[in-house]
């Protein structure tokens, strides 16, 4: 009896547990494709996609689909903060595939407030040691990813084989959306302000908050050098007004004291500034010129560092 007990039982918690699964399905969560279908892109945006065959055998496999900035999570989910950093406004997302091969690629068109910060979030991205290309204003090949920046624009395209043949095609696709951008602009001119000695190639960002990790500082730029075996980096940063920059810079004086050690006043270049030993940097000079600062961090010695950006306030328009 005992035993016909725990049998009926058991049946029974096996019937309720398979009801329970039925009435609780697992969840699943959308993807990008699907909660992209009720967003349709932008004209200017459409127009930029290649369309089909305008690159021999490549066509789109689906319909477009569109983010702007309060579901770009929907997309790139870790990433969008960084893109929203850069003034993100929306980017077209289209899937191609071409005849004959079967190549497949995805092209990415994230259009930013202004080509300032198209160039900054492409600049994050990039990294010295990748290919360079001319596409737009500048483009690079790396793995599976063909990316450059032209306009308002940063343009991304991803295969899924990594394989020269692939590269070769999506360098093409890349090509048709920078041939339509009627205004690339240019490198930011404040580029052209800094010293070229020493300087590392396609090291320039564009940092528009948090520059030197203050809250405090923003709208910098910043390229990096080597010399004597040593990198080091030299910033400009643009404040609204002189007073902001006084401000700033004495802030800046206040943490670079706290933690390094050496600080000085020195009176010139510009409107003066200090010198000091930053503690993770080492050698180092900050300065201002109106409602700029100039900062060299990590440079051979305090003299190399405030002669650095007396050579950059010497070119500032």
């Amino acid at each position: 009896m005992k035993k016909l007990t725990i049998f009926i039982l058991l049946v029974a918690g096996l019937a309720l547990a398979s009801c329970a699964r039925k009435e609780s399905p697992t969840k699943q969560e959308p993807q990008a494709s699907e909660s992209a279908a009720a967003s349709p892109v932008s004209p200017q945006l459409l127009a930029l996609l290649p369309a089909n065959n305008e690159v021999a055998g490549w066509a789109m496999s689906q319909k477009p689909r569109s983010f702007k900035a309060g579901d770009l999570y929907e997309y790139i989910d870790g990433a969008a903060d960084g893109f929203l950093t850069y003034g993100f406004q929306e980017v077209a997302s289209a899937d191609f595939k071409q005849a004959g091969t079967g190549y497949e690629a995805v092209v990415d068109i994230y259009e930013m407030r202004d080509p300032l910060n198209a160039f900054g979030k492409y600049a994050e991205e990039r990294n010295p040691s990748y290919s360079f290309l001319k596409i737009g204003n500048e483009g690079y090949s790396g793995g599976t990813a063909v990316n450059f920046w032209t306009g308002p624009y940063y343009v991304k395209i991803a295969a899924f084989d990594e394989k020269d043949a692939i590269a070769r095609e999506m360098v093409k696709l890349a090509q048709a959306v920078a041939s339509k951008v009627k205004n690339p602009a240019a490198e930011p001119a404040e580029f052209s302000w800094f010293p070229k000695a020493n300087q590392l190639l396609h090291t320039a960002l564009y940092l528009p908050k948090d520059v030197l990790a203050q809250s405090y500082l923003t709208n910098g730029f910043e390229v990096r050098y080597k010399a004597a075996d040593k990198e080091y980096k030299m910033t400009l940063i643009n404040l609204d007004t002189p007073a902001a920059a006084q401000a700033a810079l004495a802030r800046y004086r206040q943490f670079v004291a706290t933690a390094g050690k050496d600080v000085k006043e020195i009176k010139a270049p510009g409107d003066g500034g200090f010198a000091g030993k930053d503690s993770f940097y080492g050698d180092m000079a900050a300065v201002r010129s109106g409602s700029r600062i100039t900062v060299a961090l990590g440079t051979p010695s305090q003299e190399a560092a405030t002669q650095a950006v007396a050579e950059l306030l010497a070119k500032v328009k």
